[in-house]
């Protein structure tokens, strides 16, 4: 039986697709299949939309003059960065009525301003551009992602990323001072200036800092630049318990605070994925251990911080905390000891199918937590358990992988509930299902339970208000 809606819907919206051809230079889009094709997964490939058409903008102006037709025709947009996010924010619906509009063209860093301590770039730019251009202007931008090379900044300030760095500089909120944004009318709401203080009510730009795409798109930014990082200093340190790890945090904040830019935790489970999928990578310890700890000291000047690093481990160790610590003597082995941290995620993708979480606890609870999510799984053998993360701002990724003898069939099914104990445990503790991946498309569920009906209703609001077509990035984040 034929939907005669459906089709008359579908009908219409190929039209207004059509108009929208028109009216634009034919280099601002392709319908090429292959280009179509690349840009319809997520990043873990567990996501596939569809679309007829992509949208190639070069600047603000072909952004504007995009958004202001498919406001008319009510067209639906979906922004798109690098893809490389991890909830499908970016992948069109699968009734190929959404196009796609990717920012890749738009990759110019703008200004940087060494004096000043800032940089305007175009919101396509990779990360890795970014903290380049940083570096070659003796600045440093802070936010450190596995991602770099392929991520844009406006994608990490659409989803407000984190990261390794979150503990010295914060969320990336902390290091945007200004954005240019099209709102889904096509008026343009910029925000960058270049003065410090500007206390004229609330500033517009955190709503769109973690909105996703569905507010408007960003087309420029202000980011905050810090002086180059002279001195680092770092170490693997290998400890029995989590309240060990907790202790030794403590620690290390009370020595060094002021220094502190990284502190990773990874397990023995973890070592031996890196072993055996990377065995050309020095294992440290020999894996006998059950906690790890990469922790890392930086400095804007030339301090001694190899010396702080030892008296923190003599501290952790006299205090019977630490059982062991590396210290790297050259660049070669400082980078192998954070690959084994860096590499944790594409070695458990290379080992199978996994149950992710991306989760924040209060970190005295963390513990706790541990304790009661490895009861839930105790059918699951403890190599197919994976806890890892940014331990000090209490982000951890909870992960769980197929037993090779269990049948797909049967760990998708279990997927839902496992996903619910471990998340309902979360929230009983105060902690977020969601630390820095964000909602898009398969957290819109647990968005809704565990978000307070008043935020809710407000975040609701601001959506309706600002993007009454429902136009922008539609069915992410918000039903």
């Amino acid at each position: 039986m034929i939907d005669y809606k459906k089709h008359l819907l579908r009908k219409l919206m190929l039209k207004n697709i059509k108009i929208l051809k028109e009216k634009l230079n034919k280099n601002l889009w392709t319908e090429n299949n292959e280009i179509l094709d690349s840009h319809l997964y997520d990043q873990r490939g567990n996501i596939k939309g569809k679309t007829s058409l992509l949208l190639l903008p070069q600047n603000t102006a072909d952004v504007v003059e995009i958004v202001k037709v498919c406001d008319q025709y009510k067209i639906p947009i979906v922004p798109q960065g690098g893809r490389t996010g991890l909830c499908g924010g970016t992948i069109p619906n699968k009734n190929g009525k959404e196009i796609l509009l990717s920012t890749e063209k738009m990759n110019n860093i703008l200004e940087i301003s060494k004096d000043n301590f800032y940089m305007i770039a175009q919101s396509g730019c990779s990360l890795c551009d970014i903290k380049n251009k940083a570096l070659e202007n003796n600045r440093f931008f802070p936010l450190t992602l596995p991602s770099e090379t392929a991520c844009t900044i406006g994608g990490n300030i659409s989803t407000n990323a984190g990261g390794s760095a979150v503990l010295k500089y914060g969320m990336t909120k902390e290091v945007v001072e200004g954005l240019e944004v099209v709102l889904p009318n096509g008026e343009i709401l910029n925000s960058i200036k270049n003065i410090e203080k500007d206390n004229r009510g609330f500033d517009p730009k955190y709503l769109h800092i973690g909105s996703e795409g569905t507010l408007g798109i960003i087309t420029k930014v202000k980011l905050r630049l810090f002086p180059e990082i002279k001195k680092k200093a770092m170490a693997i340190v290998a400890l029995d318990s989590i309240e060990d790890i907790i202790n030794f945090l403590n620690i290390t904040k009370n020595q060094c605070y002021e220094y502190l830019s990284a502190f990773e935790i990874n397990s023995r489970i973890g070592l031996n994925l890196i072993k055996k999928y990377y065995n050309n990578i020095p294992i440290p310890f020999n894996n006998k251990y059950n906690w790890y700890i990469i922790f890392e000291l930086s400095s804007y000047d030339n301090l001694d911080l190899d010396l702080k690093i030892k008296n923190i481990i003599s501290k952790g160790l006299n205090n019977k905390i630490v059982s062991d610590a590396v210290v790297p003597q050259n660049l070669n082995q400082y980078n192998n000891i954070w690959k084994t941290r860096e590499l944790l995620s594409e070695a458990q993708k290379i080992k199978g199918k996994s149950i992710k979480h991306d989760i924040s606890i209060p970190i005295n609870k963390i513990p706790i937590f541990l304790n009661k999510a490895n009861k839930f799984l105790s059918a699951f053998h403890e190599d197919n358990i994976l806890a890892f993360g940014h331990l000090a701002d209490g982000n951890l990724h909870y992960n769980i992988s197929k037993p090779e003898e269990m049948s797909d069939t049967l760990f998708n099914k279990l997927h839902k509930q496992i996903n619910s104990n471990i998340f309902d445990l979360v929230n009983d503790l105060g902690g977020s299902f969601s630390a820095e991946h964000g909602i898009g498309l398969i957290k819109k569920k647990e968005f809704k339970k565990y978000t307070s009906k008043e935020e809710l209703i407000i975040k609701n609001n601001f959506k309706k208000l600002l993007d009454p077509n429902n136009i922008m990035n539609p069915g992410k984040v918000y039903n």
